[in-house]
Parts: structure tokens; C-alpha cells; sequence
């Protein structure tokens, strides 16, 4: 018949550390990987509407400079009288060259005398029928006393697409021409030109006519758009626009004027190939090195099983000198002293110590019961030994007894001596078997002491397994002050991300510091040269204000680096708050260990007190052959104090001594079966 094999836990230990090595890894990078895609829309999103804004305040801001410009130099005494004369001409022409070069954004400023050509800060002259049907000129005309701002439109003499600022110029409610300003869109082309959407985004500045003014993609600059798809979807103030291609974010101004910030969709199909490229990887190398250290894992629990085991067994065959004295065997101890290698340093040699680890301690438990087996069985051999030797005293007494017997009806002689020695045989007997009696009563009582240190040892398992819950408890305090911490960082990056309102407010405050210095150099251009100084100061106030705005946009920058390490702590705390739950399932699986081993305990105590009712089985006996011998003495000295009654009890004492003799066979079978047991034992 063929041996069946000894199943082995090692698989399953396998697969189960690998399970729970490679599941919370698989789950993790799942998350990960949804988490990216909605960051990374959300960001973009983000960013498009950021940028988009950006630029209309950069608009807004410039608009609101000319403006305020335009409103200023309308009141300037020069352009409040006839322009006719060459002299006037070149006033108000330096005057207009002056204001133009207090701000890069100011393409020119003419002014359009009633019945005369422009007065150009440029020196462009253009006559009357070239400009009086022109949208900022009309529109001057029809509504005096407001600036007006005209759509994008080209330049007459440049061909340059242009918005232009216009006033008319009243000197005590007479026309006396038209002042307007053309705003440069170069600026704001290089903005929308270098601005990046994510890592293949853009942005594109175009009219309502469709025509691009600025695009991230030079191929789109200066052509027409109306026919692309995205354009055909612009239809409110501000939306979105998803065409097969990506999708985009878009706003149109009050002055005619379109921003769309936007990606294509292989941003998404980018930055998911890369995560999923670093999540193979991860999960292949966690995943090899979870086996390893599986295989590693199930072999020490396996040599340590095999260990174990094998000193169970030569104990279950009565070798009471198989202690475990190293976990990994005898040959690795032995290996061992001989070789200290990092491996050793680093787990240890498997040598058993008695302040060690539970499965140390339940080893050395394991040997000192081993020790308490092996100094009972060696009282129970010096004792079954005595009880031998006694037994065959009382078999030759009982011998010599029932010869004696015999021979009563013979002689009253022989019966008298055979009674006197029977009764000093007898006091021995008795002698012998009260001594007998005192080491079984010591048998029984250590018997009763190995019941209650068993008991003892058992209460200090149930004592660890508590600790291990208060432990447990203590460590779920930790983990919860842990998650209070991630709920606090997470308020604490939203604190942080408010600071853009700050840095918006810093961006205003430069704006209109600009704009006070542009009317400082008007009024100096006013004052002529008694306002030359005052001109330099003002000049020097508007590149403070042009640094300030610089500057605002490098904390701009700065910021929203502090942003993206902000959530990166976040998710790191998050992180730290996960590894918490791994140690908990820890504590768990040591709380079960610590049950395992308080079940072998009671099963010990369980076969301890067997033995215990053994030794009181043994007590018992030895009461029965102690009345035995007490009855033969009181026979005897019956026999001793009259010869004259022998002969009539001498029937009695012969059964007396048959039922005498059956006992000591017994006893003497009995203490024949305890020696051979307890020879049995390897000690």
C-alpha cells in the first residue's frame, strides 16, 4: 500500500503572502490611475480657465489704460483749439509722441483735426476722405462724450489687425476733431503664443470674424478659423467645446474678441501609457519580491514545524531527552557556531531563549515540561524498584508463611517458631509498606503541583492575549490622531490654494499705478518745460510698475509650485494613514496566534491530569495491600499470644495467607508493569 504523503501549509502561506503583498499594490495603482485622469482633467481645466482669464484681465487692463489715457489727453489745451497752423501740428504732435511712449501697448495716437488730416504720433498723415468713414471715427461723431472702443479691425496703413480708442474733443460744445488710440495686440499675440495647456495644449486669440490673432500652433497664426469645428461651436459667452480632436475652454470679450485654451486627447493617452507603463513594473517587481520573501518565510515556518515535530515525536516514544535547543535544527546550530555569517546576524541563529519570542517561549515551556516528566519518571523508577525488590520479599514471606501453615497440624513447635518469625516478618512487612505508602503520597502531590503550574502558565497566556488587545486598542487611538492629521492637511492645502485672490489683488494695484503714472506724464506734458522733470519721475514710476507686474507673475509661478508640493504631502500623509492599516492587520493575526497557543495549553493540562488520577489509582491500591498487611500482623500476634489456638485457626490463617499471597502477586505484577514503563523512558 502506498504511503500517503504529509500535506505541508507552504503553498498556501505562499499564496497568501503573495495575495495580500500584490492585492493592496493592484488597488493602489488602480486608484492611482483614476485618481491621475481626473487630476489631470480637473488641472487642465483648471488651467485653461486660469489662462483664459489671465489674458481678458491683461485685455481689460489695457483697454482700461487707453481709455483713461484717451479721456485725459481729450482735456489737454492743445487739441481744445484749432489745429490749423504747422506749429499747432507739431505741438500736439509731440505731445501725442510723449503720451505713446509712456506705454509699449500703444500701437499710435492721432488726432483727426475737424477738416484736416490726422496729426499722427507716428508721423502718419492721412487725409480726411481716407478715415471719416472709418468705425472709430463715425462713432465719435455720434456719441461725443463717451470713448469708444471699435471691433479688431486691420490698420489702413499697416494692414495690422488693431482695436482703437476714440473720443471726440469739445471746446465749449464745438467739435474740434476726433483724438483716438490704436492698442497694439502684439503683446497679447506673444501671451497667447506661448502659453502651454497641459503638455500638447493651447491657446488662440481670434475675432468673432474667425480670423487668429495668436495660436500656441504657428500654422494656425494669421489664418481664419471659421470653417474648423471647434469655431462652429461657439455660440454663448463662455462654455466648452469637445470636438474629435480634444477639447477646449473658451470666452468672448466685449470688445469682439474670442480666447480658447485647450488640449488635444492624446494628452490622456500620454500620461496613461507612462502610469501604466511604471504600474507593470511596479507590479511585477512587488510581485517577485513578495515570492521571495514567501519562500523565505515558509521555509523558517517549515524548518522550525519539522523541529518541533521531531522532538514530539521522540518524546511520544519516551525519549525525554529530546529538547529543542535551536529552532533550525541541531546541524544549523552546529553550522552556526562555526560560521557568523550577515544572515545570522540579521535573523538570529534559531537558538531557544527563554525571554524570546512566543515560539520560544512555547518551546521553552515545552523542555521544562520534558524536565518535570523526566524527574517524575525517575522517582517512579527508584520507587518501582523498592516496590519490586518488596514484592519478592513478600512473595518468599508468603511462601514461607504457607509452609508454616502446613506444618501446624504437625508440631505446636514448629507452629510457635514459624509464628514468632511470621510476626517479626509481618512488623517488617508493615514497616516496609508505610514507606511505600509516603512515596506514592509524594507521586500524588507532584502530580497535583504539575496540574497547577500548567494552570499557572495558562493564566499568563490568557494575560499576554489581553495585552495584545490593549496594545491593539492603543494602536487604533494612534491611527485615528493619524487620520485627524491627513483632515487638517487637507484644510491646509485648500488655505493655500486661496492665494491667487492675493496675488490678483497685487496685479490691480500694479495696473493702476500705471495709470496714475501716465497721467503724471500728461500733466507734464501739459505743464511744457516746467513739467520736464516731473515727466522723468513719472516715466520712472511707470517701469516700477511694469517690474511690480513682473515680479507678480514669478510669485504667480512660485505659488503654484508651493501648491503642487502642498497636495503631494497630502497624499503622502494619506499614505502613512494606509500603512497604518497594515499594522493593525498585524496585531490581529498575533491576537490569533496567542488563541492557538492558550488551546495546546489546556489540552497539556488535560494530560496532567490523568496522570494526576493515575497516581491517586496507585494510592488507592497501596491502601488495600496496607490492610492486608495489617490483618497478617494481627493474625500473628493472635498466634504468638496463645499456641493453644493455633491449631484451631489454622484453617483461618492458611486461607488468610492464600488470600495474602494472590495480593502480593499482584502487587508484585504491578510493580513488574510500572518498571517497565517507566524504564521505557530515555531520561
Amino acid at each position: 500500500m502506498k504511503k500517503e504523503r504529509n500535506k505541508s501549509i507552504g503553498p498556501y502561506i505562499i499564496g497568501f503572502i503573495v495575495a495580500i503583498g500584490l492585492l493592496p499594490v493592484l488597488v493602489v495603482l488602480f486608484l492611482n490611475m483614476r485618481l491621475m485622469i481626473n487630476t489631470i482633467d480637473n488641472r487642465i481645466s483648471v488651467e485653461s480657465k486660469n489662462s483664459i482669464s489671465r489674458v481678458q484681465n491683461r485685455i481689460e487692463g489695457i483697454q482700461d489704460t487707453a481709455e483713461k489715457a484717451t479721456d485725459e489727453i481729450s482735456k489737454n489745451k492743445l487739441l481744445r483749439q484749432p489745429v490749423d497752423t504747422p506749429e499747432e501740428r507739431r505741438a500736439v504732435e509731440a505731445l501725442l509722441k510723449m503720451i505713446r511712449n509712456t506705454d509699449a501697448t500703444f500701437g499710435d495716437i492721432y488726432f483727426a483735426p475737424k477738416g484736416h488730416a490726422i496729426v499722427s504720433s507716428i508721423g502718419v498723415s492721412t487725409e480726411v476722405g481716407k478715415y471719416s468713414n472709418r468705425e472709430w471715427y463715425t462713432r465719435a461723431l455720434e456719441d461725443p462724450r463717451v470713448v469708444h472702443l471699435s471691433k479688431p479691425t486691420a490698420d489702413i496703413n499697416t494692414g495690422e489687425i488693431i482695436m482703437t480708442l476714440s473720443k471726440a474733443v469739445l471746446s465749449n460744445n464745438q467739435f474740434m476733431g476726433v483724438l483716438a488710440i490704436d492698442i497694439n495686440m502684439e503683446e497679447i499675440s506673444k501671451i497667447i503664443n506661448n502659453t502651454k495647456i497641459g503638455r500638447s495644449g493651447r491657446m488662440i486669440l481670434l475675432t468673432q470674424d474667425g480670423d487668429i490673432l495668436g495660436s500656441g500652433d504657428p500654422k494656425e497664426r494669421n489664418t481664419n478659423a471659421k470653417d474648423q469645428p471647434f469655431f462652429q461651436q461657439i455660440t454663448k459667452k463662455k462654455g466648452d467645446i469637445k470636438t474629435k480632436t480634444g477639447h477646449s475652454h473658451y470666452i468672448q470679450t466685449e470688445d469682439g474678441l474670442i480666447i480658447v485654451a485647450g488640449i488635444i486627447n492624446k494628452e490622456f493617452q500620454v500620461e496613461k501609457e507612462a502610469m501604466m507603463k511604471i504600474s507593470a513594473i511596479v507590479t511585477v517587481t512587488w510581485g517577485l519580491l513578495a515570492i521571495v520573501i514567501a519562500l523565505f518565510i515558509t521555509k523558517q515556518i517549515i524548518k522550525v514545524a519539522k523541529v518541533l515535530v521531531s522532538s514530539f515525536e521522540k518524546a511520544s516514544k519516551g525519549d525525554l531527552r529530546a529538547k529543542v535547543t535551536n529552532l533550525r535544527g541541531v546541524e544549523y546550530a552546529e553550522g552556526a557556531e562555526k560560521s557568523q555569517s550577515k544572515l545570522h546576524n540579521l535573523f538570529g541563529t534559531g537558538e531557544v531563549k527563554e525571554h524570546g519570542t512566543e515560539i520560544n517561549q512555547i518551546v521553552v515551556a515545552f523542555n521544562n515540561m520534558l524536565d518535570g516528566f523526566a524527574k517524575l519518571v525517575r522517582n517512579i523508577q527508584g520507587e518501582s524498584n523498592q516496590i519490586a525488590d518488596m514484592s519478592v520479599s513478600l512473595s518468599d514471606i508468603s511462601k514461607q508463611t504457607n509452609s508454616a501453615t502446613e506444618e501446624v497440624s504437625e508440631t505446636i513447635t514448629g507452629i510457635a517458631q514459624a509464628t514468632s518469625s511470621q510476626a517479626i516478618d509481618a512488623e517488617k512487612t508493615v514497616i516496609q509498606m508505610n514507606d511505600l505508602g509516603s512515596t506514592i503520597e509524594v507521586i500524588n502531590q507532584s502530580a497535583v503541583n504539575m496540574n497547577e503550574k500548567a494552570l499557572g502558565a495558562n493564566d499568563d497566556n490568557r494575560n499576554n492575549s489581553s495585552l495584545m488587545h490593549h496594545v491593539h486598542e492603543n494602536w487604533e487611538l494612534e491611527r485615528n490622531k493619524l487620520k485627524a492629521l491627513v483632515d487638517d492637511m487637507g484644510v491646509m492645502n485648500g488655505d493655500i490654494q486661496n492665494i491667487n485672490k492675493i496675488i490678483q489683488v497685487i496685479t490691480d494695484i500694479s495696473t493702476q499705478t500705471n495709470l496714475l503714472a501716465l497721467n503724471a506724464s500728461i500733466e507734464a506734458a501739459r505743464a511744457g518745460e516746467a513739467g520736464k522733470g516731473f515727466a522723468v519721475v513719472a516715466e520712472e514710476v511707470r517701469k516700477l510698475a511694469e517690474q511690480s507686474s513682473e515680479s507678480t507673475k514669478d510669485i504667480e509661478a512660485i505659488i503654484a509650485e508651493i501648491q503642487l508640493k502642498s497636495n503631494q504631502m497630502v497624499n503622502q500623509v494619506t499614505d502613512s494613514y494606509d500603512g497604518g492599516m497594515k499594522q493593525t492587520e498585524a496585531i490581529n493575526n498575533a491576537i490569533e496566534s496567542t488563541n492557538k497557543v492558550t488551546s495546546q495549553f489546556e489540552d497539556i493540562i488535560q494530560e496532567i491530569q490523568a496522570i494526576d488520577m493515575l497516581s491517586q489509582e496507585v494510592k488507592n491500591q497501596k491502601d488495600s495491600v496496607m490492610f492486608a498487611v495489617e490483618n497478617i500482623s494481627a493474625s500473628t500476634q493472635e498466634n504468638a499470644a496463645g499456641t493453644e489456638e493455633v491449631s484451631a485457626n489454622a484453617e483461618e490463617i492458611l486461607a488468610t495467607m492464600e488470600e495474602f499471597t494472590a495480593n502480593i502477586h499482584s502487587l508484585e505484577e504491578i510493580a513488574e508493569s510500572l518498571k517497565k514503563q517507566a524504564n521505557s523512558f530515555d531520561i
